[in-house]
């Protein structure tokens, strides 16, 4: 009966330690920001999945988040449209999986692309 109880309390804390925000994830692999950022013009348009660790929260409206990929140090902003998600103030430091279409910001010709998620769910974990 012990065992029992104990796996129980395992399991809470486990799923109290996840934070799902916006759509479920729908897509079985990341893509790699590095990947990403080499060649966007494969992924413009498309829904991806990136991993990493969330390094900067919008302190206002929680309508980004900036995660960076640990293995190569490339980092990249989901943003939303304010209320549709809302990601924590307190995100930094947590893994994050999220989802969104990549969008290329800006059609400057005599500045740097950059490029960012239109989020459309993620998920948190300490």
């Amino acid at each position: 009966m012990k065992s029992i109880a104990l796996l129980f309390a395992a399991a809470a804390l486990v799923c109290a330690a996840e934070v799902k925000l916006g759509a479920p994830l729908t897509l079985t692999q990341a893509t790699p920001i590095a990947a990403l950022l080499a060649n966007p013009g494969e992924y413009v348009g498309k829904v991806v999945q990136v991993k990493g660790k969330v390094t900067e929260v919008c302190q206002e409206m929680g309508c980004w988040m900036a995660i960076v990929d640990p293995e190569s140090n490339q980092k990249i902003t989901i943003k939303v449209n304010d209320g549709d998600i809302v990601f924590p103030k307190d995100a930094p430091g947590k893994r994050a999986t999220a989802e969104g279409k990549f969008t290329r910001l800006g059609t400057a010709k005599d500045k740097p692309a950059r490029y960012q998620l239109a989020g459309l769910g993620a998920v948190l974990v300490d």
